[in-house]
């Protein structure tokens, strides 16, 4: 009779434990946090609408979940799994810039974290928003855009998935990712400033502290990023020589 009580007692702690581990699993699944932030429409740079979540769908289609998730609360990577006619399909994302604030959320499919060439650039806007600008030129403009304002550039520079465009009497250098400016360099030589402010790198770092509400001073030479909002960044790294605006993630 003993060993038939245990085996009951040995049933009932088994029982309990997958019960445990299936709330600890559903607990941890990070689907509703993920697809809370991906909800509405992301366009391309043609004005479709390429991705359009609602609820726990995309694209009228269901989703099973996230899987292999990597990254932070508001910077991620990882797959998406739906259930289309023909079966489960999975879309690998790259997520940036993933708070209501920002004005660069970005999710680039079928992206690649190594190459910034690969995958498609997805917006939540048909047009780039953005907070600081040189010379009308902002973060996410497109490559048209820039030329149509500034024309073709002195001199390209080809990166791992970026390209440099140089605009020498300017003194302006434009980065190209996936065919929008992902990063915004004035230097010293040219006549080039911020267009909220009118500051370039003649601006001594306190008038930048003051300006745009930054915690300390930038000191010259600094390896930081000091937010100015809506989720952009200037780098001090190569003051006096330069100054670059960019989303920290580039």
């Amino acid at each position: 009779m003993k060993w038939w009580r245990k085996g009951i007692v040995f049933l009932l702690a088994c029982l309990a434990m997958m019960g445990f581990s299936s709330a600890a699993m559903a607990e941890y699944d990070p689907t509703p946090r993920i697809l809370s932030k991906l909800q509405g429409q992301w366009y391309d740079q043609e004005g479709n609408v390429v991705l359009d979540f609602q609820g726990n769908t995309v694209n009228g289609c269901a989703i099973v979940g996230v899987y292999h998730l990597a990254g932070g609360d508001t910077d991620f990577s990882g797959i998406i799994r739906i259930v289309e006619a023909e079966g489960y399909r999975d879309m690998p994302v790259i997520c940036n810039n993933m708070y209501s604030a920002s004005y660069h959320s970005h999710i680039i499919l079928n992206g690649d974290n190594h190459d910034l060439g690969k995958g498609t650039l997805l917006m939540r806007t048909t047009e780039p928003r953005y907070y600081e600008s040189v010379g009308g030129i902002g973060l996410d403009m497109t490559e048209d855009t820039v030329r149509a304002k500034y024309g073709s550039p002195d001199r390209m520079k080809q990166m791992k998935g970026s390209t440099v465009w140089t605009y020498q009497k300017l003194g302006l250098d434009l980065t190209m990712c996936r065919q929008r400016v992902c990063n915004i360099k004035i230097y010293q030589y040219g006549d080039r400033h911020f267009d909220r402010t009118g500051f370039n790198c003649a601006n001594l770092p306190y008038e930048f502290q003051s300006a745009y509400g930054f915690r300390i001073v930038p000191k010259p030479g600094q390896f930081g990023a000091f937010g100015i909002g809506h989720g952009e960044y200037l780098w001090f790294n190569d003051y006096p020589n330069s100054i670059s605006l960019n989303t920290y993630l580039t």
